[in-house]
């Protein structure tokens, strides 16, 4: 009896052993912030690159572009103003809840409640109502016709309702129960564990543990990968290929769809410089960018034409990028009455893409070439998020400036700011109101990304922004990664489909 019951207790331990975590597939990631909102699903901010791994929204956005179907298989207009969304059927939420087209109507209606101001509302605006006409169909009410909403439904992660109810938003942000394919079971200080959950429709196919670890210094990240100590880090910069590269690890840079550019402020009282075309046209020509992307980013991106990128609706293959000429800026410069240049105060936040202080280091030095004194100072982003929003300048003549196409998949918010109807305008061509106004309500996608083509030409034509790069990403991978991808964000990582070879 003793022997049996030893036997039985070895084979016990044994079972222990091959269950515990120790023999999990882990995937262990380095990111350079946190979550700073933890889980919380309306939240705006990247939710430390796993945000959309516990959730999953009615549409998805490829990288190129391209709308995926999500926990929404398909949709379609019943009128210009209702949409209707046809549910993927049998999702279930971590916890065992259905998802179904109630599930998506509650996450959307509690969005759009006034009395709660989540930030991601912004993203979804004109939006009346949502509701389930049966199990698997979502119709939702728009205030005018909105040709984007479908893209607007891939920023909208959906929760499980009852969950959401019971424990309250903020309760809930530190125990998020999504449809996704892990769950978060802790928040540590330094990083995050996520475990796979076995019942998503998108449930992972070889990796059961992620492990992530926050590193926000550069040098750090590159030495926790090379010591394989992590197997995968975000936010490499230009100057990290060579050395990874030398350690045999790899490296996948990821064009992001979006433009970086110095926006100018002619919204203003002042007889200011740069409310001159000529002088706006000027800085374009005055700053060598094909230099910014061979020496200084290692041509890990491409010099920027207007306000999008290829891929993106309403990008224009007829715009190049300005050519560096300094002659032809100090000419434009002489006409508009400023011959000698003039004093220019730019307001720029460093650390959202690599290399970027440098960049605009680089930007001074060539305006200054042609006369333009630059004196730069710098902004943390919350500070550059809130004088965008309340237009608390105090006398700052331009400013570094993300034209976001990530995300929506579409260049509209960025074109929204640049307009007279933004909530704190700081640029204002009224003759262009016309143009941005009929791109918000052109159902026709044909038509609207002619329309939205124009309107590139004519953000060129008068000189909107001075622009710089296309965004990119650069990630470091041990060779043991398999099957990395990301989906369209900066550390949108396709995690589901990661795998992870044999040492």
């Amino acid at each position: 009896m003793r022997s049996k019951l030893a036997l039985f207790i070895a084979l016990g331990s044994v079972l222990a052993l091959a269950l515990s975590p120790a023999s999990a597939k882990t995937l262990r990631v380095a990111l350079i912030s946190p979550a700073i909102t933890y889980g919380a699903p309306f939240a705006r901010d990247e939710g430390g690159g796993i945000r959309s791994t516990i959730y999953d929204n009615l549409t998805r956005m490829a990288k190129t572009g391209e709308l995926m179907p999500g926990l929404a298989l398909s949709w379609a207009t019943e009128s210009d103003t209702t949409w209707m969304f046809k549910m993927r059927p049998g999702v279930v939420f971590s916890n065992g809840e259905v998802c179904d087209a109630a599930a998506a109507a509650a996450a959307i209606n509690n969005l759009i409640d006034p009395k709660r101001h989540f930030p991601r509302a912004l993203d979804i605006p004109g939006i009346v109502s949502a509701r389930a006409r049966d199990a698997t169909t979502l119709e939702v009410v728009t205030a005018k016709p909105d040709p984007l909403l479908p893209r607007r439904m891939n920023m909208v992660p959906i929760p499980a309702p009852k969950a959401w109810v019971e424990m309250g938003p903020e309760a809930f942000a530190k125990n998020p129960i999504g449809t996704g394919p892990f769950k978060v079971v802790n928040w540590g200080a330094a990083g995050y564990r996520l475990e796979a959950v076995p019942t998503s429709w998108r449930k992972s196919q070889h990796i059961d543990v992620i492990e992530t670890t926050i590193i926000a210094d550069a040098t750090a990240r590159i030495k926790a990968l090379l010591s394989g100590r992590v197997d995968v880090t975000m936010g490499l910069g230009p100057d990290d290929l060579a050395e990874v590269a030398a350690a045999g690890y790899l490296t996948r840079i990821t064009q992001v769809p979006s433009v970086l550019a110095i926006s100018y402020r002619t919204v203003r009282d002042d007889p200011a410089p740069l409310k001159d075309v000529r002088v706006r046209h000027a800085l374009n020509y005055a700053v060598d960018k094909e230099t910014i992307v061979s020496q200084i980013l290692a041509n890990t991106t491409r010099v920027a034409s207007q306000g999008t990128v290829p891929g993106i609706p309403g990008y224009n293959p007829d715009l190049k990028p300005y050519p560096y000429d300094p002659a032809k800026a100090k000419a434009l410069l002489a006409e508009a009455g400023y011959p000698n240049g003039f004093k220019l105060t730019m307001l720029v936040y460093g650390g959202l893409l690599p290399n970027d202080t440098v960049v605009f280091q680089k930007v001074a030095q060539d305006l200054a070439a042609v006369g333009v004194k630059v004196e730069l100072r710098s902004m943390t982003f919350a500070d550059y998020a809130r004088r965008l929003f309340n237009g608390d300048w105090e006398g700052i003549d331009a400013f570094s400036n993300g034209w976001l196409s990530v995300g929506l998949g579409d260049p509209i918010r960025a074109v929204d700011q640049f307009s007279c109807g933004y909530n704190a305008p700081f640029f204002c061509a009224p003759e262009m109101m016309p143009m941005i106004d009929a791109t918000r309500s052109e159902m026709d996608p044909a038509k609207r990304n002619k329309l939205m083509q124009n309107l590139m030409a004519e953000f060129n034509k008068v000189g909107v922004a001075l622009w710089l790069i296309e965004f990119s990403t650069i990630a470091g991978l041990s060779p043991r990664v398999k099957n990395y991808e990301i989906y369209s964000g900066w550390v949108d990582i396709q995690f589901e489909t990661i795998d992870l070879s044999e040492d």
